[in-house]
């Protein structure tokens, strides 16, 4: 009922043609008017004002001031004047097929369909209108895409990989071990064909492994992104990788050569790398020159970190916020985490170094790397959707611009994805994939939370239908 009224109170029934005339027509087209549209297309990017925006068949067919747009009877007015207008939101590290846990916590590699749909509905509350799927079972992650592609559930665009491909197969992920050259080249050819979009290499492949992978999956006409540690972010970027996910390498190469016999990958050992490492010396400024040698972009999930380094504190773990995510998803976290068994000089330890993590994104950023945004759910405290904004607040608190923060949240991971002809923007042309928000996010990033409504492919959505929890989130907030 409340948003029944909101939208009639948004709905306004003024064209230019008498209503005598008009009453037998019925609208093919919508015409948002007075909002102030957030451009991250533009080389100059920045803020058009009063502006009316003309959505037809979930795409947009006008944008302009009210003197440069017509509205005729086949359109139906919506009034947001004052309101704010940023592209949807592209998570590009949202594991939408939820896995379930057996008794000793190892992952079973089947989703979980309820925790899976609910979540993909949190995420598009939250204004996320495409994510990117790395690492779930092949076949589940495509029935997911395919459910979506075909309007059977409502959900934010999908574009997935399968199985990632490891050297062994681990406890706590969707994983597959192929050994051989031979084995890999099969594994990617069978993930391929049964469709997904890219390849998911992962932490203990070998360089020579990764060359493979890659090499198979560029003769497909498909990209390859690495969550990386056995091979350096160096080797893989001139090995021809295409993405690369999470804020740091952690390899040994980047340390200090005394530093190195003794450096062990773990989470406390990543603490280590970040105390030790230094930025300014040749093998990062190496590292940076090959990647952006070889356009890899990055989506550093500083929202994953940061809830870890801060996962004694309650702001996470005791929030109300937990239920906007699925049942399922909190009940593991509550049960196990990736520091639990952190000691509280631990948890301090890594809070010292989280500026130091964080530059390491901003100096990727300002060398030009093209830097996307991700949450990496369902990791421990990683909540759906609200989680991408989360991101973008860490990314402006490590210095980089609201306006940039928005570009990365969405432009950028269209142009990572290659589909920045499709959306990204809020761009004549492109798909109506747009956030409505209530105060300016320019202002302060956090307002991106404050969302009215969301068009997704031209389809409105509120978030309290998509998620009954947002109301209270959304009057806190």
């Amino acid at each position: 009922m409340v948003q029944a009224l909101l939208w009639s109170a948004l709905w306004i029934g003024c064209h230019s043609e008498s209503n005598e005339d008009a009453i037998n027509i019925t609208p093919d087209r919508q015409a948002y008017v007075g909002v102030h549209v957030v451009d991250v297309a533009s080389p100059e990017m920045g803020v058009l004002e009063h502006m009316t925006i003309v959505v037809k068949d979930g795409i947009i067919l006008e944008i302009g001031s009210a003197d440069q747009v017509k509205i005729d009877a086949y359109a139906e007015v919506i009034d947001v004047q004052g309101k704010w207008a940023i592209p949807g939101l592209i998570d590009m590290h949202a594991h939408a097929t939820v896995l379930p846990v057996d008794s000793q916590l190892v992952v079973i590699e089947k989703y979980d369909e309820a925790a899976s749909f609910e979540a993909l509905k949190t995420l598009l509350a939250f204004g996320v209108t495409t994510i990117r799927n790395p690492a779930a079972p092949t076949l589940d992650a495509v029935k997911l895409k395919t459910l979506v592609e075909h309007d059977s559930i409502v959900g934010p665009t999908i574009y997935t990989t399968g199985f990632a491909l490891n050297r062994t197969k681990a406890f706590f992920g969707p994983f597959v071990a192929p050994a051989t050259e031979e084995e890999i080249r099969e594994e990617v050819r069978h993930q391929i064909q049964a469709g997904v979009d890219f390849i998911k290499v992962y932490a203990s492949l070998k360089p020579a492994q990764i060359s493979i992978a890659i090499d198979e999956a560029h003769k497909q006409d498909k990209k390859v992104i690495g969550h990386l540690q056995n091979t350096s972010w160096t080797e893989a970027s001139a090995l021809g990788i295409d993405f690369i996910t999470h804020a740091a390498p952690w390899h040994k190469t980047y340390l200090p050569t005394a530093i190195q016999p003794s450096y062990k990958p773990t989470f406390l050992g990543r603490l280590t790398w970040l105390e030790q490492v230094n930025y300014a010396d040749q093998p990062i400024q190496e590292m940076l020159a090959s990647m952006v040698e070889h356009q890899v972009s990055v989506d550093p999930t500083l929202i994953a970190f940061h809830t870890k380094f801060w996962g004694d504190d309650e702001y996470y773990t005791a929030t109300e916020n937990l239920k906007l995510a699925p049942d399922l998803v909190t009940s593991i976290w509550k049960q196990t985490t990736f520091t639990d068994h952190w000691s509280q000089d631990d948890f301090a330890r890594a809070k010292e170094q989280w500026n130091k993590l964080t530059q390491l994104t901003k100096l990727m950023h300002d060398n030009g790397i093209l830097i996307t945004a991700g949450s990496d759910f369902p990791n421990p405290w990683v909540i759906p959707g609200l989680s991408v904004h989360q991101e973008m607040q860490l990314m402006v608190d490590a210095g980089i611009a609201p306006i940039e923060v928005i570009k990365i949240a969405s432009l950028n991971g269209a142009i990572a994805l290659d589909i920045a002809q499709q959306t990204g923007s809020i761009s004549v042309g492109k798909e109506a994939d747009i956030l409505f928000l209530n105060s300016n996010p320019l202002e302060n990033i956090e307002h991106s939370q404050d969302i009215l409504f969301i068009l997704n492919n031209g389809n409105q959505y509120f978030p309290t239908e998509l998620n009954k929890h947002m109301t209270n989130f959304l009057e806190k907030n």
